[in-house]
């Protein structure tokens, strides 16, 4: 993955965590950071019009098991929450596909934090 440079600050695109000026790796992660790339002050502003809101993310999960991920664009990990509730809901019972549920709230609402933080 690439890091962000934001003036004297680097942020890792993995985790989202503060980096290192010349590090070659995230002291959180461990992701590798091949270079940065220099982002004016400007478009950060900018960008943050596009970002996605967390818990919106996490409730349309109550609609849809994985709604929530192809509202952040993780399409694959909202078909497989999709697929794994369903099918635990159905094996398993009712019971444990409201667990199951309620795991993919939990997991969609943290990928979406990491999601705006880079």
């Amino acid at each position: 993955m690439w890091g962000v440079n934001l003036g004297d600050s680097s942020f890792c695109n993995e985790c989202g965590a503060e980096i290192l000026k010349d590090a070659k790796f995230c002291q959180e992660c461990g992701n590798e950071i091949k270079e940065s790339k220099n982002i004016e002050p400007d478009s950060k502003s900018n960008q943050k019009t596009d970002k996605k809101n967390p818990v919106e993310a996490a409730l349309l999960n109550i609609i849809i098991a994985g709604l929530g991920f192809i509202y952040i664009g993780e399409y694959a990990k909202g078909l497989i929450s999709f697929i794994a509730v369903f099918a635990v809901g159905y094996f398993l019972g009712l019971i444990w596909g409201i667990i199951a549920l309620i795991v993919v709230i939990l997991w969609t609402y943290d990928e979406a934090k990491k999601i705006i933080r880079t």
